[in-house]
């Protein structure tokens, strides 16, 4: 894969901060490439996307874009355009006027040229018939297309999305995001897009690069994450809930909850002995009410489809998501099975 986009080895430290915000992180974005950075709050993403976009610089390290090194141009050379989380719009301005700010400002275009782009630019982004109306009458939902237009209006190489969606109600949320998958796919568009939502990272990214303090734990495909964790704080991350003390001996896993030889697990990677956590997903309870293995229900938190239960059983407390058919009370004992194709094991 070419790189259209290169970090390479970027640090940053605030004053009066203790420690470094982001530490020698490496990453690359193929030409036409979603990538989501993802990670909890103060891992370091908005700082990375603003290094760059131009509106920070890094201690050390590099950004290389299209060939072109950018360190130490503004913002307005970089051929990169931001998307926030606000849609920060010219409140007395139309949604026309907004979308074709930056270029009817520049003069970039003749007036016949600019009028037909920002046409097909709100048909793009299926706001036609909006183009005089005033900012204020539109849906929050609407106000970020704007904002998507009014980026892409610049034709940019790189559009920088930080967390662009996090306002939004969660029905709209999805449906923006499908939106901006498709403006990947029409427009070879090359994002890098901020989010400490997995859920949003998986739909939107063709990569997720995962931030744990400052640094660059992981960059694999969404599905990798939630499958095959490498780490303690990627399996929490990733809602992997249960984590019970395990040794590895003879090729085989064994722990309070049994010996296993996991479908998949590159044992060959770990060393024998002890310093491991066996890790079980809460969506792998089955065969509820019929089981081989019971325990005592210690609390039920409905949560639509299933109901996410804590269950004592064999000396641990698991986390478990049972069928929402099944009503469960604290006290009350359940019987069930676990599918071992949702357990996995990372390093202690």
């Amino acid at each position: 894969m070419s790189a259209f986009l290169s970090l390479e080895n970027i640090y940053k430290t605030y004053p009066g901060q203790d420690g470094l915000v982001l530490a020698d992180v490496n990453l690359t974005l193929a030409k036409g490439e979603i990538v989501a950075l993802l990670g909890a709050s103060g891992s370091g993403k908005t700082t990375l996307l603003k290094i760059v976009s131009g509106l920070e610089s890094q201690d050390k390290g590099r950004v290389v874009l299209d060939g072109k090194i950018l360190d130490g141009l503004p913002p307005e050379k970089r051929s990169t355009a931001m998307v926030f989380q606000k849609s920060l719009l010219f409140r007395h301005l139309t949604v026309a006027e907004n979308i074709n700010f930056a270029p009817r400002l520049n003069r970039a275009f003749e007036r016949a040229e600019l009028r037909a782009r920002t046409s097909a630019m709100l048909e793009l982004l299926h706001l036609e018939g909006y183009g005089r109306k005033r900012v204020t009458e539109l849906s929050g939902g609407q106000e970020q297309r704007v904002s998507l237009g009014r980026a892409l209006m610049t034709e940019p190489s790189l559009l920088l999305l930080d967390e662009p969606l996090s306002a939004l109600d969660i029905n709209l949320k999805w449906a923006l995001l499908m939106e901006i998958r498709e403006l990947n796919v029409r427009l070879g568009q090359t994002m890098l897009y901020v989010t400490h939502d997995q859920k949003e990272a998986a739909a939107v990214a063709n990569r997720v690069a995962f931030l744990d303090g400052g640094r660059l734990a992981r960059v694999a495909r969404p599905h990798e994450f939630y499958s095959r964790p490498l780490s303690l704080a990627e399996a929490k991350f990733f809602g992997w809930e249960n984590f019970i003390p395990c040794s590895l001996e003879n090729g085989r896993l064994r722990s309070a909850m049994g010996e296993y030889a996991l479908p998949g697990l590159a044992l060959g990677a770990y060393r024998p002995g002890e310093g491991y956590y066996m890790c079980i997903r809460p969506e792998a309870a089955k065969n509820v009410g019929s089981g081989a293995w019971s325990g005592v229900v210690k609390s039920a938190l409905p949560q639509g489809l299933g109901t996410l239960c804590e269950i004592e059983c064999r000396g641990e407390t698991l986390k478990l998501v049972l069928p929402a058919r099944f009503v469960h009370h604290p006290g009350e004992s359940v019987s069930f099975d676990l599918d071992p194709e949702l357990f996995w094991v990372v390093p202690s």
